[in-house]
């Protein structure tokens, strides 16, 4: 049911749940009803942009945490 009220199916899930909520009252109205409540959870989340320092102090982690790891000199 999230996945469909997220809009995560397959076209052939997505085609297979409206064919069961066709037959499927009880489902249909609990899909109406997720789709209201993600809706209105939508509209009052407040989202705030990041400031870049952080953006840019994320970023130099992910560069620095993705490098190969140095090759290390062994002596005989």
């Amino acid at each position: 049911m999230s996945a469909a009220v997220d809009g995560e199916l397959t076209l052939k899930e997505e085609q297979d749940f409206l064919l069961h909520l066709v037959e499927c009252r009880e489902c249909k109205e609990e899909f109406e009803d997720a789709k209201k409540t993600k809706m209105i959870i939508k509209e009052r989340i407040v989202q705030f942009k990041a400031p870049q320092t952080l953006i840019n102090s994320i970023m130099q982690l992910t560069i620095v945490s993705t490098r190969e790891p140095e090759d290390t000199l062994l002596y005989e």
